[in-house]
């Protein structure tokens, strides 16, 4: 059961409101680029077939989707920055989180964790890109027990994951390596 010092914190506790995605983020959530992408170079393929062949053409048309979807995220990397900046300057960080056990060894749960002076808040987000959902997990008294080590790219491609020792037992999270040096900061030294 919950400590009951907890409870009314937990009532009292809102949502963690991070920066919303802009509409472009949006479109690319719901892969409209990639589907865009798709129709146009389909209608390309044929008539690029019958003037160079087949195997040149869908070499072609690969190179140029892989090529589309790199300029996309190009183009998109600044407004992901700035959204994450915000959400940093109030010490939020998207991440996934696990509580450790074996009956949990599988089970992260992706979301964003807020550093606070001596404690952790967590909330689970809907999918990989939907907004808060659920209650606010609450940890105090972070300590650090492991150093960042590489995170599986399943759970956060590019990622670290650090452990956590808690009011509740270990936790580990896993975000961008400056993310988690951010937070570390925030939750261990109370800045």
């Amino acid at each position: 059961m919950d400590d009951p010092e907890e409870g009314p914190a937990r009532m009292r506790q809102q949502d963690l409101s991070p920066a919303p995605r802009g509409s472009f983020e949006k479109l690319q959530d719901a892969n409209v680029p990639t589907y865009l992408l798709i129709v146009i170079l389909v209608s390309l393929f044929s008539p690029l077939q019958e003037s160079i062949g087949f195997w040149p053409a869908l070499a072609t048309v690969v190179l140029a989707g892989f090529a589309a979807l790199q300029l996309v995220e190009l183009l998109l990397r600044p407004v992901k920055r700035k959204r994450l900046a915000l959400d940093a300057e109030q010490g939020l960080f998207e991440c996934a989180h696990r509580e450790e056990g074996p009956a949990l060894r599988q089970n992260w749960a992706l979301g964003y964790v807020k550093a606070e002076p001596g404690k952790v808040l967590f909330q689970a987000k809907t999918g990989f890109t939907g907004s808060v959902a659920g209650s606010v997990e609450i940890y105090s008294e972070p300590q650090l027990v492991s150093p960042a080590v590489r995170a599986p790219w399943t759970v956060f491609p590019g990622g670290s994951v650090i452990v956590l020792s808690t009011n509740k037992g270990s936790i580990e999270l896993a975000a961008s390596a400056s993310s988690l040096s951010l937070f570390t900061e925030r939750a261990l030294n109370g800045d």
